[in-house]
């Protein structure tokens, strides 16, 4: 398998790092797999509430969930294939608990992957030479394994993810809680209605999140 990202999807994970480069951040990678060629092309990113540490990052279970069920519902054709952290200033690799984070998201979606970008040397450069960023998954032997990756040139594709891109750049957070405002709490309840469950309900493990994704929008997301 390679994977092919789309020139703003990356920007985007690019300024998300660069936003705090003494902590680690994380998101979502929206997309799409395609069989001919065995391909996951990365159109987008989607990020939302998370914790962090200077070498640790968790984004929320329930942001997870409102962010799939948010690509679903506004991304036809696309589904999270993914996810993306930064390790500022430690390179780019897999730690321990990232393996155990991508084995989940694996289970979610076979082809999943996940991208490491270490932004610390190109934010004191600004050289694209010194950008560091890989792509992994687990493969069929439990071992970390790099994918290529080739940066998406294909003229129709690559004005129709910009497009979808520039139209969530004010989409920065998905949040999973219950909203303040009476506005986000009407959306918030047209979700619920949608999923057919209380989202700030989804509590617990990150696998038992991913079980009741899977039982209520799996079928929508596979290749």
């Amino acid at each position: 398998m390679r994977v092919r990202v789309y020139p703003l999807a990356l920007g985007k994970m690019i300024k998300h790092a660069l936003d705090d480069l003494n902590r680690e951040v994380a998101g979502l990678l929206v997309g799409k797999y395609l069989k001919k060629g065995d391909v996951l092309e990365i159109w987008d990113t989607i990020t939302g509430e998370q914790k962090s540490t200077p070498g640790f990052v968790y984004l929320e279970e329930e942001t997870i969930a409102a962010a799939a069920e948010w690509v679903l519902r506004n991304r036809p054709g696309l589904y999270i294939v993914g996810w993306y952290h930064s390790h500022p200033g430690f390179d780019v690799f897999l730690s321990a608990i990232d393996i155990e984070t991508q084995k989940l998201y694996q289970r979610l979606f076979p082809k999943a992957v996940a991208l490491v970008i270490d932004p610390l040397k190109y934010a004191k450069t600004r050289r694209l030479q010194d950008l560091n960023f890989k792509v992994f998954r687990i493969n069929q032997k439990g071992e970390v394994v790099a994918i290529p990756v080739s940066i998406g040139i294909q003229r129709q594709k690559l004005l129709e993810s910009t497009l979808k891109g520039i139209e969530t750049m004010e989409l920065k957070y998905i949040s999973g809680g219950k909203p303040g405002s009476e506005a986000d709490q009407e959306k918030f309840e047209d979700l619920e209605a949608d999923l057919g469950f209380p989202v700030d309900r989804l509590t617990g493990s990150l696998s038992n999140l991913f079980k009741k994704i899977r039982d209520r929008v799996g079928s929508h997301i596979q290749p």
